[in-house]
């Protein structure tokens, strides 16, 4: 069709269910003109490169004359043919980079995406650790002696992989918006952490002995707040994962003959379903509901649970002579406990939602008593002499 003044006054949209209509012209081919069921009328530029076709818009009629779009799709399509440029590809690549050009910037637009527990994760460690050192940066550059420099100066090794891995990612994010080639991955150069290698990590193998779970249930019962204490105890109880805890809402209680618990959006990413053992379910029962609040282990804030526990667990830990646990070896402590009673490594890995019973071999250490079996019994081979063994109990059926 050759398009008109008259023809382009008199158009009107033909479509249903907000269907495209574009009446196109033949001179340049590819110029098209967008009737909306609005009435708005506005250019288009069809075209292809390398065997895609692209779409771009051009303009309102209106702002745009007919002999302007002409002009204008005329100079696009001679541009993509002498330089063989995708002028969309362009744009986009000028529209990443007004919001990426720094390294602070990047990682941001980096985390945008993803599940907030996620990001928030991701930019706890970017705020401690890489912003700092190049958040101010243009992300083009960083150097991989700076980063080299910048992973072996943070003190702990664990932070520094964590800060390492999450950087590449942001990065390889950025390069990946920019031209969709993901071929390469984790081998791609223009990344500075790529060839960065990471620091050994020393495995973290406590675990809360049962001799000294009176003097720490004590020092829990020591505890001001009927919902600190509550909280500490069905962490051992249950083993889940503190945040799991933490967030628990009332709604996801179960308080039947099978009483349960369901956490939600875990680190696995699914929701996992615990039942709950007479003694949990108990305490639970036990707590007060505060009106308004939907969390089990109510914080001091109307309508929000618990969060600052750090400093409750500090004081708790020493008062129980055991300042070297961590809260999450409570975990670790309930898996290497059933451990020890026998049960298997997927039975274990299923009660604390472990995605491979591999994760639940590291929490199934040996405590003092039965690597002492294990001695004893290593002496009665190599001597002949009768020992000193603990009886353990038969493991678990599979």
């Amino acid at each position: 069709m050759h398009l008109t003044k008259k023809k382009i006054d008199a158009a009107k949209y033909k479509g249903a269910d907000n269907a495209r209509c574009v009446l196109w012209d033949d001179d340049p081919r590819g110029l098209g003109l967008r009737v909306y069921p609005s009435g708005r009328k506005a250019w288009l530029l069809s075209y292809r490169v390398a065997g895609r076709k692209r779409m771009m818009a051009l303009g309102d009629y209106g702002v745009l004359t007919l002999d302007q779009a002409r002009s204008r799709a005329k100079r696009e399509l001679a541009a993509i043919e002498n330089q063989s440029v995708d002028p969309l590809a362009e744009k986009r690549k000028r529209a990443l980079e007004a919001r990426t050009g720094t390294v602070e910037a990047m990682f941001r637009a980096f985390v945008a995406d993803k599940k907030q527990k996620t990001a928030d994760e991701l930019l706890r460690q970017a705020e401690l650790h890489i912003f700092p050192a190049f958040g101010k940066r243009g992300w083009q550059e960083v150097t991989r002696s700076e980063v080299r420099s910048w992973h072996e100066g943070i003190k702990a090794p664990y932070a520094a992989n964590r800060a390492l891995a999450a950087l590449r990612a942001a990065y390889y994010w950025r390069l990946w918006r920019e031209d969709d080639s993901p071929q390469t991955k984790h081998r791609d150069f223009r990344n500075p952490c790529v060839g960065v290698e990471m620091r050994p990590e020393k495995a973290r193998q406590v675990r809360l002995e049962r001799d000294e779970l009176p003097r720490l249930q004590k020092a829990i019962d020591a505890e001001q707040d009927p919902y600190v204490r509550a909280l500490f105890r069905f962490l051992l109880a249950v083993g889940c994962r503190r945040n799991e805890a933490l967030s628990l809402h009332w709604a996801d209680v179960r308080d039947s003959e099978n009483p349960s618990v369901t956490f939600r959006d875990t680190k696995g990413g699914d929701d996992r379903i615990v039942p709950l053992s007479p003694y949990a379910a108990d305490l639970l029962a036990s707590l007060t509901r505060v009106s308004g609040n939907p969390f089990v282990f109510a914080g001091r804030v109307p309508g929000k649970g618990l969060t600052a526990v750090a400093k409750a667990w500090q004081r708790i830990r020493k008062a129980a002579g055991v300042e070297h646990v961590h809260i999450h070896d409570l975990r670790r402590s309930f898996g290497s406990w059933l451990g020890d009673a026998g049960f298997t490594s997927k039975q274990i890995g299923s009660v604390l939602g472990h995605k491979s019973d591999i994760t639940s071999r590291v929490y199934m250490a040996l405590g003092d008593e039965s690597k002492r079996a294990a001695v004893n019994a290593m002496e009665a081979l190599m001597t002949g002499k009768k020992a000193n063994v603990v009886k353990l109990r038969k493991r678990a059926a599979r």
